[in-house]
């Protein structure tokens, strides 16, 4: 390995008389696609020893996916465990008129 020679530059300190907003250029920015990030939420409980028989919690998973929710995480609760599960919020669909409109007075 070659042996650096020079010194690497000291991270320059920001005036204070410089307003802080001007790192926050450097956050990206998300665009809201499909109304945003909005999530709706449910959990199921279930008993230490069926999150470790290696079934209930696998089926209750495969359920749950199949109608489009994703596990999150499981949450121990006493004896209990609290499985959490999320899924992007599907829009709400609008009442549409179908036919013709009837006609103006």
């Amino acid at each position: 390995m070659r042996e650096r020679l020079e010194q690497e530059p000291e991270p320059e300190e920001p005036d204070e008389d410089e307003p802080a907003a001007a790192t926050s250029t450097l956050v990206p920015t998300v665009g809201s696609e499909n109304g945003g990030r909005e999530f709706e939420y449910r959990t199921e409980l279930l008993t230490a020893a069926q999150v470790v028989d290696g079934t209930t919690l696998a089926e209750q998973l495969t359920r749950a996916s199949s109608d489009g929710w994703d596990l999150v995480d499981v949450i121990g609760a006493g004896d209990r465990h609290a499985v959490l599960l999320r899924r992007g919020k599907r829009p709400e669909r609008s009442a549409r008129r179908v036919g013709f409109s009837p006609p103006p007075p």
